[in-house]
């Protein structure tokens, strides 16, 4: 591929996960704000059950998959959206009915039995996340880049990050827009937005995005 093909493949793959992503936030904002208007409370409703729903479901298809190499890292994602997943319904507490452990219901905002609301984390936690995931994401690719060159990530970008990218993206600008739209009233906004970052960093894991990396060359 010489390299007006590859500039020209480059702004083909941005435009179109420039487009996905704009799509997949005007839907979100559209639900977002009509669950506004009509005064729709999203707390422990659909849209957080869809998130739980995304969240176990990774975790269930991550924790069945026969994959004999890189087994413990496989397990510690397990691990990790399987306590994401039990966070996003406060580990059962409204429904269970029970009381949470005395040093998470005296240090949490909302005494739940959750840990993200807890010792002010839910001020700061969303953020250092959303940097986290997006500084991974640039490490990888700068990874596959140095190891396979320009023509072999245009590649795995256009196989692995077009979809789970515009899902996190539009997630992304969902949380900003209800920011933008409603600064004293977001919390629609952020279950929306939050669905649609759930799902994109799912369906980025389940992709197998390392599979094949350290064979190449």
């Amino acid at each position: 591929m010489d390299i007006r093909n590859m500039v020209i493949a480059s702004v083909r793959l941005i435009l179109r996960g420039a487009l996905y992503s704009l799509a997949i936030s005007a839907v979100l904002i559209l639900c977002a704000q009509f669950s506004f208007v009509r005064n729709i409370d999203l707390d422990e409703g659909l849209v957080e059950w869809m998130q739980f729903t995304i969240l176990l479901g990774g975790t269930v298809v991550l924790a069945l998959r026969a994959d004999p190499t890189g087994r413990w890292w496989r397990y510690l994602v397990v691990l990790g959206l399987f306590v994401l997943a039990m966070e996003e319904i406060d580990w059962a507490q409204p429904y269970l009915g029970y009381t949470p452990l005395s040093v998470l219901a005296k240090n949490n905002a909302y005494g739940e039995m959750a840990l993200h609301n807890a010792f002010g984390m839910e001020k700061y936690l969303r953020m250092v996340l959303l940097l986290g995931i997006m500084a991974g994401g640039v490490s990888l690719l700068t990874f596959v880049g140095l190891q396979r060159g320009p023509v072999g990530l245009i590649a795995y970008i256009r196989k692995i990050f077009p979809l789970p990218g515009a899902l996190f993206a539009g997630g992304v600008l969902t949380l900003v827009a209800g920011r933008l739209m409603h600064p004293g009233d977001y919390f629609g906004f952020d279950e929306f937005g939050e669905l649609s970052i759930y799902a994109g960093v799912v369906l980025f894991i389940l992709s197998r995005p390392f599979e094949g990396l350290k064979r190449a060359g």
